[in-house]
């Protein structure tokens, strides 16, 4: 608090006039209006990776159409946008970081912390700041898996927190919060103890918390449901998506026909609902009974260690041992043996019901050319799917036949960025760095422009009218046209 007391007498008066009115006017606006600069959440308004109304500024890169760049420290959160404030979360110097920048000259406006106890487990390709922050226009509201939520005001005033209990899971947590109604939503599949959190936006109490029973680890972001009026939560995970009532978390519908376990997030049109998942799980053949496996329980204990395992059980021993206490129980392989029979990867295309509480039915689905993190893109009547290696395909959103499948974009590697859309391109970003631009709508793969930044893109870009915002492992870029 005394760092954010100084800087503030230390700013000079005109800006910080500037800032004050910058934020009437956000509180003001909605987050549909043209005129606000609003990019609130994980893939911006309603998490869907739309900006219809934006124009990319063409060509761009490291040293093209910068309007700034900035160092920032490692993370792997989208930034997330209202006004002419830009927030980021990021893992500095053992703290859970979160960042409020001037997003039209990357300045630094405040940075605040929290302490964890712990960090929690997580994959050699993520970070402790994967998820990213949400924001209403009054406060933006940070979660990390190795802490639990903690809410800010825009001037960086701590107004609460929420400490939650560390994800039981091998590779951390990356769903991120999403907000309706007052109330925060988090997603938290794990391994034990899976459930949805409904956490009161204004003071942080838990409203309620919905087990999600037969969940293994998962780390989509959920979405509201329908837009203009939420009522429902709508979950991908484990085999199925459950829609919960927004008021008190009962359980809607479900819908089953999905992996063992699911990364991308649900994407929607104006006439049906996206759940995609792809897993290597799904493709595990049906697991030996467990009295074949205790044939090498050379202890006697009845469970089985590493050590003594061999084939699927040695390989998937990390994700079959659900309370990672090193053994395998009867009860722990017969649930993943169960799981295992079931996972279907697959691309739902479900109607929604007259109601929030009717279960949806399927219109078609698809179960080629499916990506493993990227969320699908609903945007003009088509679907977008980017698959590792750099395969593009796109479908008839409302039939789901095929326009082109699996089409070379001219970019190797792994995909963890979601695609966005703008105006009339689709941007799309590899592990890698490389950054593809396509024409949207075509009836063939049609790439408009390619760069390659020369360092890792793990964070879904973000852009409000024709500023683009990319993160790559050690910057924070904002690209367009000066003036814009």
């Amino acid at each position: 608090m005394r760092r954010i007391q100084t800087y503030f007498r230390n700013t000079r008066f005109d800006w910080m006039l500037g800032i004050w009115l910058t934020l009437l006017g956000a509180h003001s606006s909605t987050a549909g209006g043209s005129d606000l600069a609003c990019w609130p959440q994980f893939r911006g308004p309603s998490g869907q990776g739309r900006a219809p109304d934006a124009r990319l500024t063409l060509p761009f890169g490291p040293e093209t159409a910068v309007l700034w760049k900035r160092e920032v420290p490692p993370g792997h959160a989208s930034p997330c946008i209202w006004g002419d404030i830009l927030f980021l979360s990021a893992f500095d110097s053992d703290q859970l970081t979160t960042i409020a920048l001037n997003r039209h000259d990357g300045s630094v406006i405040w940075k605040q912390f929290v302490t964890p106890q712990e960090i929690e487990n997580g994959h050699r390709n993520g970070t402790p700041a994967n998820s990213t922050p949400v924001t209403d226009g009054n406060r933006v509201y940070a979660y990390f898996g190795s802490f639990g939520l903690v809410a800010y005001d825009f001037q960086g005033v701590e107004q609460w927190r929420c400490p939650l209990p560390v994800p039981v899971t091998q590779h951390g947590a990356s769903s991120s919060p999403i907000l309706a109604n007052g109330r925060i939503l988090v997603q938290v599949d794990q391994d034990v103890d899976a459930h949805m959190l409904c956490v009161d936006a204004v003071n942080g109490a838990i409203l309620w918390k919905a087990p999600r029973q037969g969940f293994r680890r998962g780390f989509s972001t959920p979405i509201v449901w329908p837009v203009e009026k939420p009522q429902s939560v709508i979950a991908s995970g484990t085999l199925q998506v459950m829609a919960y009532d927004l008021e008190d978390g009962h359980l809607d519908w479900n819908f089953g026909g999905l992996p063992n376990e699911t990364v991308a997030s649900p994407a929607f049109d104006q006439e049906h609902l996206f759940i995609c998942g792809w897993t290597m799980g799904s493709g595990v053949p049906r697991l030996p009974d467990y009295d074949e496996l205790l044939e090498k329980d050379s202890d006697g204990d009845g469970r089985i260690e590493r050590p003594e395992a061999s084939g699927a059980a040695r390989m998937h021993f990390p994700y079959i041992d659900a309370d990672k206490d090193k053994h395998i129980d009867r009860q722990e392989w017969e649930s993943m043996s169960e799981i295992f029979t079931q996972s279907q990867n697959a691309l739902l295309a479900l109607k929604p019901g007259t109601s929030a509480s009717e279960k949806p039915t399927l219109s078609w689905k698809l179960s080629r050319g499916l990506p493993y993190v990227p969320s699908p893109l609903a945007y003009r009547g088509h679907v977008y799917l980017v698959k590792n290696g750099g395969l593009m395909s796109c479908l008839n959103a409302k039939t789901g036949k095929v326009v082109y499948q699996q089409e070379r974009l001219g970019a190797l590697g792994d995909y963890y960025a979601s695609p966005i859309a703008v105006g009339e391109h689709i941007l799309l970003a590899s592990q890698r760095g490389v950054v593809t631009v396509i024409e949207a709508g075509t009836p063939e793969l049609r790439v408009a422009y390619q760069v390659h930044f020369k360092d890792s893109i793990m964070a879904t870009p973000a852009i409000v009218h024709e500023q683009l915002y990319i993160r790559t492992g050690t910057r924070l870029y904002c690209l367009g046209k000066p003036g814009t």
